[in-house]
């Protein structure tokens, strides 16, 4: 049902829109292929194994200029490994699931340009990629209509999002959690200070009436439990620190969120059916503060980053659904998992503390990032997308994460003109390498005894074909 839904969404829209009256049509073919190595998820605790695997990755791209106002944008991506994987797509990190072979519509979408006089303006209507800086909010292809303006004074945005479906042909539909939920985005930042910005954001989250099940009604295992009716408000302080290419010395982040409103959750009896619904206020505070030192014009970058989310009942602070967590944190241009790729936590219950350094060269970049993961309440649960099992309770201590990434680039920078949505936010870099990313997740106590070190390598030659 996807596959068709996917193929005929991209043939009626390029059906739409004849050639003729296009006046400038650009294309690309990003083509990976690698290898990619897990440990027991399970961190030894039951009878996973470790898993290799290689596989193929073709990911076409098409944009297509009408006028000065209008842009139609198809992106789609092909996936072929070996065998079972776990799909470890930047862009979908909730939907960390076991999968084969799979084609998949990651974009399609249509711009205008034209409602005023600034060049920075535009609405986009359709499937796309939403994001912001820190992509701890957004961080996700969803179908959306999204507004942005950005001038000389100010950047603003504001959306409104929905998850019709992944649109892939593997039969992976989307987390209960995230089915027939809507969400409203509104961002606006400025600068307070010449290169110092100012940033204030909102994000709902609500689930459409009746996504539950009714009372008594027996459940699958795949049926949604939860509704939630959630409020994000923040603040933010930054000047250029997650851009790799921002020449400041010194570098910081810092941003607080509040997490109010409240979440419905259906308790189930022994035979799946529907006992009760449980209703939770929600009142958690999250908060990111990062510094990153640059010595003079050497390449090299050193910083450390601590990030507190609260957790324990009311206090449990969770992640949108739609966020990302993959970033230039490091100073290096290659993006990495911001808490751990062995783990990837999310945040949640969580106190993480990081010390990294990296070295960013015309050619190549490498960066080392070493990490310490704590409870914030030792009872309450934490999310992991990368893990099988769960903490066990009792403890805060829940383990080092150590991470190196290293690039060599095959040619010089050349950034395809759809790529940029308007305020220089492109979402993938566009130059050929050859990447090794190793992970490793050393379980603390939080973790049954004997628990393993877990681990992922993945090595991914990239080649950009314009």
């Amino acid at each position: 049902m996807t596959t068709k839904f996917s193929a005929a969404l991209a043939s009626a829209v390029l059906l739409a829109v004849p050639q003729a009256f296009a006046l400038q049509i650009n294309s690309a073919l990003r083509t990976a292929v690698g290898g990619q190595a897990d440990g027991p998820r399970d961190l030894g605790q039951n009878d996973l194994s470790s898993n290799e695997v290689v596989y193929l990755n073709f990911s076409p791209r098409v944009s297509i200029e009408f006028s000065q106002d209008w842009t139609m944008y198809l992106r789609g991506r092909a996936f072929l490994p070996s065998g079972d994987v776990i799909d470890n797509d930047e862009t979908q990190s909730t939907l960390q699931r076991e999968t084969k072979s799979f084609v998949k519509l990651d974009e399609a979408w249509i711009r205008y340009s034209g409602f005023t006089s600034y060049p920075g303006e535009s609405v986009r209507i359709g499937h796309q990629f939403v994001r912001e800086n820190d992509r701890s909010w957004l961080g996700r292809d969803v179908d959306a209509i999204y507004w942005v303006l950005n001038t000389t004074r100010f950047t603003s945005s504001a959306g409104v999002f929905y998850q019709f479906s992944p649109y892939r042909s593997d039969g992976i539909d989307l987390p209960p959690e995230q089915r027939k939920r809507m969400y409203g985005h509104g961002n606006f930042s400025t600068d307070w200070l010449p290169e110092h910005q100012v940033g204030f954001r909102a994000l709902h989250a609500r689930d459409v009436d009746g996504s539950l099940p009714s009372l008594a009604a027996t459940t699958a295992a795949d049926s949604k439990l939860e509704a939630v009716n959630l409020t994000w408000l923040g603040v933010y302080f930054s000047n250029g620190y997650l851009n790799a290419r921002n020449p400041n010395s010194i570098k910081y982040w810092a941003d607080v969120t509040y997490l109010f409103g409240n979440t419905v959750t259906a308790g189930l009896a022994s035979d799946r059916s529907v006992a009760r619904f449980n209703r939770q206020s929600i009142g958690a505070v999250a908060s990111t503060v990062a510094v990153r030192w640059r010595p003079g014009v050497l390449p090299i970058s050193v910083g450390a980053e601590y990030a507190y989310s609260g957790g324990g009942g009311k206090s449990q602070y969770r992640q949108s659904g739609i966020q990302g967590n993959s970033v230039q944190f490091t100073g290096a241009s290659a993006s990495s998992y911001r808490y751990n790729e062995a783990l990837r936590a999310q945040l949640g219950n969580l106190r993480i503390a990081t010390l990294y350094a990296s070295l960013n060269l015309p050619s190549n970049d490498f960066s080392i990032v070493l990490q310490k993961f704590n409870k914030d309440d030792r009872f309450a649960p934490i999310v992991t997308n990368n893990l099988s099992v769960g903490t066990v309770g009792g403890s805060t201590d829940v383990g080092y994460g150590l991470d190196f990434v290293a690039s060599h680039y095959l040619q010089i920078p050349a950034v395809l003109r759809s790529l940029d949505d308007g305020g220089g936010l492109v979402t993938e870099d566009p130059r050929s390498s050859i990447r090794l990313r190793a992970s490793l997740f050393n379980p603390g106590n939080a973790y049954a005894a004997g628990s393993d070190i877990n681990y992922r390598v993945i090595v991914e030659a990239t080649l950009w074909w314009f």
